[in-house]
């Protein structure tokens, strides 16, 4: 996409968020406004990842812990009870995706030239989500049946990027209100 190595580099380590990224990469040469707007409006869920997390978790360092509070951090740390735990998650994620990137530079030109290896890499965020979406089923029904009927309705209209992108806010917004109500209920 005529990014340089260090460019390259840079996005990884500046930027920690997959959705972000593909967003500039797509976005930069045409409006530096919408590549910044733009993953401002994905990464809105995380602020619902904050909430959920501090429900569960006391949390002392709450920029520390934002950062690092990606989607696969967030799955992880559903059940956790230590915030330092967490951080050792985000360390490790951090890294891996850094350390991803310089592998994804020397190694991307050989995949990307390859015919076999060029459409699983497209699926493969795909595949992630459905990874992490596996686990948490039993325990989070409603987020996924939410989030699959939503985004779902928005595909059949043809609008499968909005579906989703409501999908992701609307699902952790609507589980978190019927459990504030539950909670409500019980007492």
């Amino acid at each position: 996409m005529g990014f340089s190595k260090t460019e390259t580099i840079l996005a990884s380590a500046l930027i920690f968020a997959g959705a972000s990224q593909f967003a500039l990469i797509a976005l930069m040469h045409r409006s530096f406004l919408n590549a910044v707007l733009i993953p401002i409006v994905l990464n809105l869920r995380h602020i619902i990842y904050g909430c959920v997390i501090s429900q569960r978790c006391r949390i002392r360092r709450p920029f520390i812990t934002a950062f690092g509070l990606t989607d696969e951090v967030f799955a992880l740390s559903l059940n956790a009870n230590d915030e330092r735990f967490i951080w050792g998650l985000e360390v490790g994620a951090y890294l891996s995706w850094v350390l991803g990137t310089l592998v994804g530079i020397i190694g991307g030109v050989i995949l990307l030239s390859s015919e076999i290896f060029k459409p699983s890499l497209t699926f493969s965020l795909t595949a992630l989500f459905l990874i992490l979406l596996i686990p948490n089923i039993r325990s989070n029904a409603l987020a996924v049946i939410i989030g699959g009927i939503t985004a779902l309705l928005f595909h059949l209209i043809g609008q499968t990027s909005m579906g989703i992108l409501l999908a992701g806010i609307l699902s952790p917004i609507a589980v978190s209100g019927v459990r504030k109500c539950s909670n409500i209920i019980r007492q």
